[in-house]
């Protein structure tokens, strides 16, 4: 099981029906969905990139990458802008997901290691499941969730600053 970080905060958020969480440290904000701009001859996952605040922000759909079912896009459709430490280095990119919910305490003591067995997605990336009510919230490691392709985007993008007349217009609206 991977280690936990410095919070027990976790921002939960539903992909394909399920509950997910990422540590609220790993976090800059929520954004309502927004017109993303495709860039082509990447990976299918990579969704492509979105003004935010005068820099290109790449944006992945966190269901392709785990390999769940994707979904149209609601009114509910988020954009989540993590911080993903990669080689040192920490990079900001947009993760898409079905909708957020809400800011969580998870004690260690309360995340137990996956099963082995019955789960779609890599193991790896999973911290452990956390049990609320009588469901399953399923911690994940966003900085071991992104391949080098996905890493790569999210660096060259990090270093790309929009036009000027762009960098005022945010596209999306902070949530």
């Amino acid at each position: 099981m991977s280690s936990i970080g410095e919070t027990n905060e976790y921002l939960t958020f539903i992909l394909s029906g399920e509950e997910y969480a990422i540590e609220v440290s790993k976090i800059e904000s929520v954004l309502e969905y927004t017109k993303i701009t495709p860039l082509p001859g990447t990976d299918d996952t990579i969704k492509g990139v979105i003004n935010l605040r005068g820099r290109a922000l790449p944006v992945v759909d966190l269901r392709m990458i785990l390999n769940l079912d994707v979904k149209e896009i609601t009114l509910d459709t988020s954009i989540v802008v993590m911080f993903i430490e990669s080689q040192g280095e920490i990079l900001t990119m947009g993760g898409l997901v079905d909708a957020v919910k809400e800011v969580i305490e998870i004690l260690p003591e309360n995340i137990q290691e996956a099963p082995k067995v019955g789960i779609r997605i890599k193991d790896t990336f999973i911290v452990g499941m956390a049990k609320k009510e009588d469901n399953f919230i399923i911690v994940l490691d966003i900085d071991k969730i992104l391949n080098s392709d996905q890493m790569a985007l999210a660096a060259e993008a990090d270093k790309l600053a929009l036009p000027q007349e762009e960098a005022g217009q945010t596209a999306a609206e902070e949530v």
